[in-house]
This record gives structure tokens, C-alpha cells and sequence, in this order.
């Protein structure tokens, strides 16, 4: 099980690291990603609210997410749409986060030593959420690296554990 960890944590890497050679077709890939995972989990909520007899919500949004998910991944152009999505969301994320960000060091200038650093961070995050509305391709590009930054870490994560459960089991 340890040697598996490992070889898992290489592929990750190995994975992570084509992920940022090629970030454009690793965030156009989210699309069918995010597709399938609604699908799964639409699948396993309505069995969930069969099993436990929920009431009409948990039955609408399981079977919403069966067919968003179903819709993204079959139908042409879903995963765009959803791509299209994450885009948007993430644009307004920024700028919602950089708009509360400037607003909380703006109130507590007189409580927090270093306010002046909350109100530069916010004006980047609003200034990264202008940019993802204005340049998209830009956003996208981002997304695939830290996708592929997000694998290596993850590999890496799991070869140390996968390394120290093995001289840990070892030592015994």
C-alpha cells in the first residue's frame, strides 16, 4: 500500500506538471470534470434522499445536478458553458473578496497596525476580478496552473506520506 502512495504521488506530479505546460487544455478539461462530479453526486444525493425519505428539495437538487451534469458532459458545448462559469464566478469572487477586503481595512484602520496592506490587497483582488472580466484567456491560463500546481503538491503530499508511514512502519 505504501509503494502505491507513492507511485500515486509521482503520477500526481508527473500530472501536475503537464497540467502547467499545457494550462489552456486543463482548464477547458475542468469543464468535464465539474460535469461528471455533478453527475456522481446528483446520482448518490437522490439515492441519499430515496434511502432517507427527504423532502422535495433534496429530490429537486439531486436531480438538477444529474442533469446539469448530465447536459455538460453530453451535450455540445456544456463544458464550455460550465467553463464559462467558473470564469465568471471566479471574476466576481475576486472583486467581491478585494470589495470586502478594502472596506474591512478601510473601518479598522484605527484597530489593525498594518491596514494599509488590507486596503493594497484589496485593490489588487478588485483589480484581478476587472482584469478576469476584461481578459478572460488571462484567467484562464491561471486556473490550469493552479490546477497543475495544486497536483504537485498533492503528489508531493502523498510520496512524504507514503515515505513516512514506510520508515515509521519500519522502525517498529
Amino acid at each position: 500500500m505504501l509503494v502505491l502512495t507513492i507511485i500515486l504521488g509521482v503520477l500526481l506530479i508527473i500530472g501536475g506538471i503537464g497540467c502547467m505546460f499545457t494550462p489552456l487544455a486543463t482548464f477547458l478539461a475542468a469543464g468535464y470534470i465539474i460535469g461528471i462530479m455533478l453527475f456522481v453526486y446528483g446520482i448518490f444525493a437522490l439515492i441519499r434522499a430515496i434511502q432517507t425519505r427527504a423532502g422535495v428539495l433534496a429530490y429537486i437538487t439531486s436531480g438538477l445536478a444529474i442533469v446539469v451534469g448530465f447536459l455538460a458532459v453530453f451535450r455540445p458545448g456544456g463544458t464550455l458553458a460550465i467553463d464559462s462559469l467558473i470564469l465568471i464566478f471566479l471574476a466576481i469572487w475576486f472583486i467581491v473578496q478585494g470589495a470586502s477586503t478594502l472596506i474591512m481595512s478601510i473601518r479598522r484602520r484605527k484597530e489593525i497596525r498594518g491596514w494599509g496592506f488590507g486596503i493594497f490587497v484589496g485593490i489588487i483582488g478588485i483589480a484581478a476580478g476587472v482584469i478576469s472580466i476584461i481578459y478572460p484567456e488571462v484567467q484562464m491560463f491561471a486556473v490550469g496552473i493552479l490546477i497543475g500546481i495544486f497536483l504537485i503538491e498533492a503528489g508531493i503530499s502523498l510520496i512524504t506520506l507514503g515515505s513516512f508511514f514506510g520508515t515509521a512502519s519500519s522502525e517498529d
